[in-house]
């Protein structure tokens, strides 16, 4: 399962200390997948995403006890990231294509829609697309839990070189299908991104 915030610069906050503590700090059991930031301004708002990927939605309740106990409040109250980054939403996500941590380059991100498709026919449509010339390689697909993320609901990494690699595939528009892309941007792993 995949946690994502949905994260702003808290613009009181010096540039320095934003990518100081964007970085994130926690620690346990959690693994940060992909740290994005959009870069060249070609991005939607929120302009960064911070992948978590957590056991189940068990963890879920194990964050609340901790957030709710003296350790946890004391976190909360004290930690600088709470400060420097403002959250704007969260969403959980299941997998339905993942290899591991988002490696360096250029991303171009999908945010679509897949309402009444399975987990397979997910797979089978990215799968289809990422044999088409030109594609970057697929990282993630992920769809989100019921309603809990953001509209449009699922997330597709596809991970490229560079621009001038991307540009064929950006060229293309998806084939009408199941599976609807509402929007793109492109973005860099965090600290590697350009604002």
């Amino acid at each position: 399962m995949i946690f994502v915030e949905y994260i702003e610069r808290e613009r009181s906050i010096p540039w320095e200390i934003f990518r100081k503590l964007g970085g994130q700090d926690w620690s346990g059991s959690d693994r940060i997948v992909a740290n994005l930031g959009r870069t060249m301004r070609l991005a939607p708002t929120p302009h960064y995403m911070c992948w978590w990927q957590i056991p189940s939605i068990k963890r879920m309740d194990e964050w609340e006890e901790y957030f709710r106990s003296s350790e946890g409040r004391i976190y909360l109250s004290e930690s600088p990231t709470s400060k420097a980054l403002h959250f704007q939403r969260c969403g959980l996500y299941d997998e339905i294509i993942g290899h591991g941590e988002v490696p360096s380059g250029l991303h171009l991100v999908e945010f679509f829609s897949a309402p009444g498709q399975s987990a397979g026919e997910i797979k089978h449509w990215f799968g289809e697309r990422a044999g088409d010339s030109g594609a970057g390689r697929l990282t993630y697909v992920i769809n989100r839990l019921g309603l809990i993320a953001p509209d449009p609901g699922g997330i597709a990494v596809w991970t490229f070189p560079d621009y001038a690699g991307a540009e064929p595939f950006l060229r293309r528009m998806p084939q009408a299908g199941p599976i609807a892309v509402a929007g793109a941007g492109l973005y860099r792993n965090f600290g590697e991104d350009i604002p």
